[in-house]
């Protein structure tokens, strides 16, 4: 049955803000068009500009949400001794998140890996190092740890792309030991 409430404008804003985080991981901040947002978002493109006023609007936005993905990433993270906790918990809440805002996810993960557009990495340089410090102090200093952790969030992100499948939504325990299993830890700590 098809619900009759309606979304608020707050939630409207944040489902435009994750599709046009989704379209710029995929295409970058340059290519990435508004109408394509508009596209993906089932709205026009007129509605699209009406809520945010220009493609930089959306792209500030973006940002915006970005970084405050990952200060509530990395707040989870506070709240946890260094070690395989901590590192559970933050991969439990990349699942959880990823599994809320798939673009965003998706952007976070492009920021990593978006060397054809320099502008991407340096925007959202931010919430990378948020996100990356989270895991623990010497995330930066140990090229080990580094790769790991890199590989953590990658590989649970594409995973929770790649299986939107309804029947995969059950077994986010899976890409969780998965990603721990990138930081070298077994699930069920």
């Amino acid at each position: 049955m098809k619900s009759n409430v309606k979304p608020t404008s707050g939630e409207i804003d944040r489902a435009l803000i994750d599709v046009a985080a989704f379209v710029f991981a995929r295409h970058g901040f340059a290519q990435g068009t508004v109408q394509a947002i508009a596209d993906a978002s089932g709205y026009s493109k007129a509605a699209v500009l009406k809520r945010f006023g220009s493609k930089e609007r959306i792209q500030d936005a973006v940002v915006a949400h970005a970084e405050e993905t990952a200060t509530t990433l990395a707040g989870v993270a506070a709240e946890v001794p260094a070690g395989a906790g901590r590192d559970a918990a933050l991969v439990e809440a990349l699942v959880g998140m990823i599994a809320e805002r798939p673009g965003m996810g998706a952007l976070i993960v492009g920021a990593f890996c978006l060397t054809r557009e320099p502008e991407v990495m340096d925007r959202l340089s931010g919430a990378q190092h948020t996100l990356m410090a989270a895991f623990g102090p010497d995330t930066w200093s140990d090229e080990e740890r580094h790769v790991r952790v890199v590989a953590a969030i990658g590989a649970v992100t594409a995973t929770m792309m790649a299986n939107r499948v309804e029947r995969w939504t059950d077994r986010t325990d899976v890409i969780v030991a998965a990603g721990l299993g990138a930081l070298g830890h077994r699930a069920g700590l």
